[in-house]
């Protein structure tokens, strides 16, 4: 989901009630190792300029593989918007990196589509291309490539690397609201038949049906955080007088809950078992992707990328090869 309408939708939701579970989201809460948070911020020091020294040492390798995009829920519309230039979700990435060599792509798959028929694209995706890849994945790119890595064991050998943003490995409180009982179950599904889809696109991504998929495939997912450089990057929404507040009351809801977030997905649940992550603070869901609010820091979007690119090639060995 783009970050527009999911702050429409956190503004929606506010008032449709949800009780939370009596185990008060206790996943979501405990704290994952292997948190690389200061080694990025390191990395980032001095506008970007110690990444952009310890990127072009790795460059090459990475140019040896294709990079690839898997877009987040509902961002089609986005999607097409930026590509003729009148909005920025992912296409502003894409053209610096092929300016720079690189051979960048978006993924073709179905924004509004459910995580089981775009893990089976883009397994179809990966093995066409049959070459070293590295994905870049947005929200709940992130649950379709890790679909597709457990459904076909082997794509694992493409995979040079895998940079997540924001996903909901474990689900998110919001998607519970969505699919909950009552007024807010109603709204979803109404609004959902305007595009043709079921609520059950929505359900995909609550706690419950998360927690469920990830506790019957922990070895698999084990397995494949030991055997790909995954890096998962979570955000913040920022301090209590944060101006990202007043767009979504999702977060004030969720901090209520004594859950860091991003107004949709919590810290700890954008957290692969087993991976290395970072924290962000001070950005909505979805806006790791619009260079627009990413320039008023120091560093810009692509320079993020090339940092997290370096982040995880650190103390790796030599890239895969495909066979």
């Amino acid at each position: 989901m783009n970050a527009v309408g999911a702050s429409v939708w956190s503004r929606l939701l506010l008032w449709l009630e949800h009780a939370a579970p009596s185990d008060g989201y206790w996943r979501l809460k405990a704290r994952p190792a292997k948190d690389e948070t200061a080694r990025l911020a390191a990395l980032l020091d001095g506008h970007a300029a110690k990444a952009d020294v310890e990127f072009r040492r790795i460059a090459q390798r990475i140019r040896a593989s294709r990079i690839l995009f898997v877009p987040a829920l509902f961002s089609g519309v986005a999607l097409q918007a930026s590509r003729l230039r009148l909005a920025d979700y992912l296409t502003e990435q894409v053209r610096h990196l092929r300016c720079e060599g690189f051979d960048a792509d978006i993924a073709e798959v179905d924004s509004f589509a459910r995580v089981e028929d775009n893990g089976a694209r883009l397994a179809r995706i990966l093995e066409a291309h049959h070459r070293p890849t590295w994905v870049i994945t947005h929200s709940k790119g992130g649950l379709d490539l890790l679909h597709a890595l457990l459904s076909v064991p082997h794509l694992v050998r493409y995979l040079d690397g895998w940079v997540a943003f924001q996903a909901p490995f474990w689900g998110s409180p919001v998607a519970d609201v969505a699919c909950g009982s009552g007024r807010a179950k109603g709204v979803s599904r109404r609004a959902l038949k305007l595009i043709g889809r079921e609520v059950d696109l929505i359900a995909d991504l609550t706690t419950d049906r998360r927690a469920n998929y990830m506790d019957q495939r922990t070895a698999q997912i084990a397995a494949i955080a030991r055997d790909v450089p995954v890096t998962c990057v979570a955000t913040t929404i920022g301090a209590l007088n944060s101006p990202w507040r007043v767009q979504w009351p999702t977060a004030r809801w969720m901090d209520g809950l004594e859950l860091k977030n991003d107004g949709m997905v919590p810290v700890h649940s954008t957290v692969l078992p087993g991976a290395r992550y970072v924290v962000l603070d001070g950005l909505g869901h979805g806006e790791v992707a619009a260079r627009r609010v990413l320039s008023q820091r120091r560093y810009d979007h692509v320079d993020l990328l090339k940092a997290l690119f370096v982040l995880t090639l650190r103390e790796t060995g030599v890239p895969r090869v495909a066979a």
